[in-house]
């Protein structure tokens, strides 16, 4: 029980950087866009962007929709919000399902 209860720490804590990391970008592009990058999750997709984390395949999509051609910039940037935790695998695996 209790190493399960450290793999929850641990992975709440890994979530919980992913999801600020995702979100200092998005608001860095303004905040109509942000508002709208999250009123389109939960009205396509009845999500937020915490179930990105399962789901980048939904982020992905209106990330692309809203921000055309600076999209690989956000994930340039998303990548630099990781920092030193971007060649963790939970990291990692997100950026390759969000890259093109």
């Amino acid at each position: 029980m209790y190493c399960d209860d450290i793999m929850d720490v641990e992975n709440s804590a890994k979530r919980a950087l992913l999801v600020f990391s995702i979100e200092k970008v998005l608001m860095k592009m303004g905040q109509p866009e942000y508002d709208l990058v999250v009123a389109r999750l939960k009205n396509e997709y009845d999500c937020f962007l915490v179930n990105c984390v399962e789901n980048p395949q939904y982020l992905k999509r209106i990330l692309e929709d809203v921000y055309g051609n600076a999209y690989d910039d956000i994930l340039r940037e998303i990548r630099k919000e990781f920092g030193e935790f971007a060649s963790q695998r939970y990291y990692s695996d997100f950026l390759v399902a969000m890259s093109r």
